[in-house]
């Protein structure tokens, strides 16, 4: 059979046409980029998919790409941290080289195993396939928000002056590798405190999406702060870092 030319959207619609064909795969939508509505050419197709056995939705999703792309890599998520969850990547040898598949398949047919995927706020807004027996609007009808866990800001400044002043002891010796664990550490914990700001569903996103999720001014800080070159330097953006952090403690939503 004459292959298709490859693309995105010719990918989805044989996805789509593949995983609808078996009975016994229930529900499918896509995630990732398409539901955040910041899909661009460089992004790659996060499909999800509700079947008792990810063999299948394996097996059909592999017997299908052939007609548009040779796949080249497939990496089996083998320490999945969600329950019932199995996930594989696809890589092609055809098509853009940032492009790739990222299948998950929720085992369980219970919609409030993946009402989470339903908060807007923390994945945007899925782009459902299909749904036959309505399991996906069930979920979506009753979205799980993130409850954010409670802030202790005095242990928490604690805690970063300690990582602190580990920070300036290993950089005052010289020792660039020990110094740049610990100011990474302060760094992840003002963007921490961001999150909690500007972002509350997203507290344990840490660095990613921080050009969408924050202010320009701040994406820049966070920025600038990772981009240290040398000893000096760090231990000069530390100190802007601590100075920030100690502000936020200040600010009127911040208080014990």
């Amino acid at each position: 059979m004459m292959k298709q030319e490859f693309s995105k959207e010719r990918i989805v619609s044989l996805l789509q046409k593949s995983l609808e064909a078996d009975p016994r795969i229930h529900a499918a939508w896509l995630g990732g980029s398409t539901a955040t509505g910041f899909e661009d050419d460089l992004s790659d197709t996060d499909i999800v998919v509700v079947c008792e056995d990810p063999h299948i939705v394996f097996n059909a999703i592999e017997n299908a790409l052939p007609v548009i792309a040779s796949v080249s890599h497939v990496w089996k998520v083998e320490d999945s941290p969600w329950k019932n969850f199995a996930q594989k990547f696809y890589v092609f040898d055809e098509g853009p080289e940032t492009y790739y598949i990222d299948a998950g398949v929720f085992q369980s047919t219970d919609p409030a195993d993946y009402r989470e995927y339903f908060n807007v706020e923390r994945h945007g807004q899925p782009v459902i396939l299909f749904d036959r027996k309505g399991l996906l609007q069930e979920a979506a009808a009753s979205p799980r928000y993130e409850v954010v866990p409670s802030a202790d800001l005095k242990n928490f400044v604690a805690r970063f002056e300690i990582m602190y002043r580990t920070f300036l002891k290993e950089s005052l010796r010289g020792k660039f590798i020990d110094s740049f664990l610990f100011y990474q550490r302060l760094v992840m914990m003002w963007v921490q405190l961001l999150r909690r700001k500007y972002t509350p569903q997203k507290h344990d996103f840490g660095l990613r999406y921080i050009y969408r999720d924050f202010p320009p001014e701040e994406a820049r800080l966070v920025e600038k702060y990772i981009q240290g070159p040398d000893l000096e330097t760090l231990r000069a953006q530390a100190r802007d870092v601590r100075r920030r952090v100690l502000e936020l403690q200040k600010h009127e939503g911040w208080q014990e």
